[in-house]
């Protein structure tokens, strides 16, 4: 990402946003080019992957290099961990549609979706990066790489994530705090899980404006 940036001969970015792996790579960024971001957003993210993400991408992997249905299989597995018990609950019912539970149904549909725009070796890269992910990797400790990190940080979280838990972007908070005056965590509050930061947009457009000083513009349209 530096490298096309440089060759678009921008030095420097008022904010580094993203979600999920996407805000992985935005610690990699930052760790990087210390410098360069005034604002790092990562979004039900981590800076390393923890244990619990290492054994979900075995069984991922497992799933992909086993089943006769890589992609549908492994996405269906993985919708699991992003969403929650209750979110699949109070959506579906248990309601049953042409002799299927609507879970099935829509479990079955995400596979395929993901089969028709997703390769096997595409999606076995984004579980290689979930798993390896760690910006401490042959570096120096967390504290160390934050301390030189200039940017605002922005820790967002889901309540109810089960892929990447809040307790680990609050543990990270702690440890920044103790470094860092201009760190902050915010929190969607949401049954949805991972996928809430997809969802819950009205709670995560008000995290991100005060962040971005957006003013709404009065409106001098008469009506």
């Amino acid at each position: 990402f530096w490298q096309g940036l440089e060759q678009l001969k921008v030095n420097s970015l008022f904010a580094v946003i993203g979600g999920s792996l996407g805000g992985a790579i935005g610690w990699e960024m930052a760790v990087l080019e210390p410098n360069k971001i005034k604002n790092l957003i990562p979004i039900a993210t981590d800076y390393k992957a923890t244990d619990w993400m290492i054994a979900n991408v075995l069984l991922q992997d497992k799933i992909l290099n086993n089943s006769q249905n890589p992609i549908e299989d492994a996405r269906i597995h993985a919708m699991l961990l992003y969403r929650t018990p209750q979110s699949l609950n109070e959506r579906f019912q248990t309601q049953v549609k042409n002799q299927n539970y609507q879970v099935e149904n829509w479990l079955t549909h995400h596979g395929e979706k993901l089969k028709n725009r997703f390769t096997l070796s595409a999606y076995k890269l984004m579980n290689h990066l979930l798993k390896t992910n760690d910006i401490t990797r042959n570096r120096n400790s967390f504290l160390i790489l934050a301390n030189e990190i200039q940017s605002n940080i922005h820790l967002v979280a889901v309540n109810s994530d089960l892929f990447f838990t809040p307790d680990e972007n609050i543990k990270t908070y702690n440890e920044l705090k103790k470094i860092k005056k201009n760190v902050f965590y915010h929190e969607i509050n949401s049954i949805h899980g991972h996928d809430a930061f997809l969802i819950e947009f009205n709670q995560l457009t008000t995290i991100l404006n005060p962040i971005f000083n957006i003013v709404k513009q009065k409106n001098y349209v008469n009506n």
